[in-house]
């Protein structure tokens, strides 16, 4: 079921809605070009979830290919399919499927082994026939499955669509529509390191760009290097990498300048995106096109490379601005970015929200808008979903990069719309001013104020350095010599002596810079109020 119409259109009064569909391939999904259908323009789009999937990682991996209205973004219903997925120019599926509201997800079961010349033949195909579209649709929570040698290699593949009937399970169109469009599966190979004091820890690392090669991690400059296969012909397009490890692994924390380099050249902050939304690994995120790629080009001698060199490099501690809002229903949200970071290109900002206990909410909505000081609108995102209004944020924080086009004044409109995947019945609404500039100051002021080295003790604590016993008596001494000053808490008694995860959580948030220092005393209240932490 799409979010209904009535829904969009209220909220088209809160920001300027456009489609402008871009008809290119991108590696986690493609989008054809779009085709008349009795005076409609419609395309098919092809997406994989997750978008970084690697055979490997999990038995099964969603296809979702979608049917729809380019002008008006709503999808064409009772859709019959013809899907053909080929690996190179290999065959590997072939079928028929039906799906009523015109957006079919297929489960694929990658598997290996297949001996046959003809892969196809290896695949085989579950789920219940439509009785009169007589294709495989999905009924109830079960979706038709696919399994065989489909995306178990890493390379490009390529998924033909036919349109053969639409609108309804009796109408076939008068001619197939034909949609091409193209998915990347990326090489994945894992690295183990080890530090000075002995320490392994793994290294994923997901290339788009085939196999890499002379992986090296120096400790003593904090960096990751290796090589891909990437000569610069005209034929080369981007550089996608997708780097991941361990929360704990600190010479990549949270919090400090990431460099990137591409054969000793730095590229711009616009261009990668360090994900910190897992609460289990930090997430590198190398997105450079194609057109950025050849601005490089002129800056060393590429002519007798047939590789190229990817740095990764922890630079010195992030100083963030932030911005703090306050929902009617009493939940909270920051919003903060590098304040080195200039207009005129895209920023990087963190999205976090926390409860009334000053907990990470997961699996939240919201939307934002920003305008300008003249009151037009420079950016906007309600997410993608279909079925929901709203960005989703898995564990209570979201990360975008921004374009903000010149220094001034700026407005920040934030809208909670709903949670689990289900829109609230009202919507609630927070806004703020910030500004933009090479002095770039906030107007919010800090409530309390406390000693930069008591960071280091909260991030030694999140790291796992020290102990659940030795940061409380940190904190009960802080606090006994005024030095950490918490506003009168009602002192609490409890036999539980366990500290929830999310105050891990907020400390290693607040040591990086990512909550400010009223959020993380509100942790330190909610230990007072449970009596988990004993102030005398």
């Amino acid at each position: 079921m799409l979010i209904p119409k009535l829904i969009l259109l209220i909220f088209a009064g809160l920001f300027v809605i456009s489609f402008s569909p871009a008809y290119a391939q991108h590696h986690s999904g493609s989008l054809a070009p779009p085709i008349d259908l009795d005076g409609l323009q419609v395309a098919v789009s092809t997406v994989l979830s997750p978008e970084d999937f690697s055979y490997g990682d999990s038995n099964s991996v969603n296809l979702s290919i979608r049917f729809f209205d380019t002008f008006t973004n709503v999808n064409i219903p009772s859709v019959t399919y013809r899907v053909q997925i080929f690996q190179d120019t290999n065959l590997v599926a072939n079928e028929y499927f039906f799906d009523e509201d015109g957006k079919l997800d297929l489960k694929i079961k990658p598997t290996t082994g297949c001996l046959e010349q003809n892969l196809w033949k290896c695949t085989i195909y579950n789920g219940e026939k439509h009785a009169i579209a007589g294709g495989y649709y999905a009924r109830g929570d079960s979706i038709p499955t696919i399994q065989g040698p489909i995306f178990d290699k890493s390379g490009q593949y390529t998924v033909k669509v036919s349109i053969v009937g639409a609108t309804n399970p009796k109408t076939l169109t008068t001619q197939d529509l034909l949609f091409e469009t193209f998915l990347h599966i990326p090489q994945k190979q894992i690295f183990q390191i080890k530090t000075a004091t002995a320490q392994e820890f793994p290294i994923s690392v997901k290339s788009h760009n085939d196999e890499i090669s002379n992986f090296d991690y120096d400790e003593k400059s904090n960096k990751i290097s290796y090589e891909i296969p990437y000569t610069w012909n005209d034929d080369d397009s981007s550089i996608e990498q997708i780097i991941s490890f361990e929360k704990d692994f600190s010479s990549f924390k949270q919090g400090y300048d990431l460099l990137i380099l591409i054969n000793g050249i730095q590229v711009g902050n616009e261009f990668f995106k360090f994900d910190i939304s897992n609460p289990d690994r930090n997430v590198v995120r190398i997105d450079i096109p194609q057109e950025e790629l050849l601005s490089l080009k002129n800056k060393f001698d590429s002519d007798s490379r047939d590789s190229t060199q990817i740095e990764i490099l922890s630079g010195e501690k992030t100083i963030l601005n932030k911005i703090s809002f306050l929902f009617e229903n009493n939940l909270t949200g920051n919003i903060s970015w590098d304040s080195k970071l200039e207009s005129g290109k895209k920023i990087p900002f963190t999205f976090s929200f926390f409860d009334e206990s000053n907990a990470p909410i997961k699996d939240l909505l919201f939307v934002y808008g920003i305008t300008d000081s003249s009151g037009k609108e420079i950016w906007s995102n309600i997410g993608v979903g279909e079925t929901y209004l709203g960005i989703l944020a898995p564990y209570g924080i979201y990360q975008e990069s921004i374009l903000i086009p010149t220094d001034e004044q700026y407005e920040i409109k934030l809208i909670l719309t709903g949670k689990n995947s289900k829109n609230f019945e009202n919507f609630v609404v927070s806004k703020s001013d910030f500004q933009i500039s090479s002095n770039s100051i906030l107007k919010n002021e800090k409530t309390n104020v406390i000693p930069d080295w008591i960071k280091n003790n909260a991030e030694w604590w999140a790291a796992g350095l020290i102990d659940d016993d030795s940061f409380i008596q940190g904190i009960q001494f802080l606090v006994k010599e005024n030095i950490l000053k918490i506003p009168p808490t009602t002192q609490g008694s409890s036999s539980e002596s366990e500290i929830p995860d999310w105050i891990k959580n907020n400390a290693e948030w607040w040591a990086a810079g990512l909550i400010d220092d009223d959020s993380f005393i509100q942790g330190i209240q909610f230990l007072i109020k449970e009596g988990i932490l004993v102030i005398q």
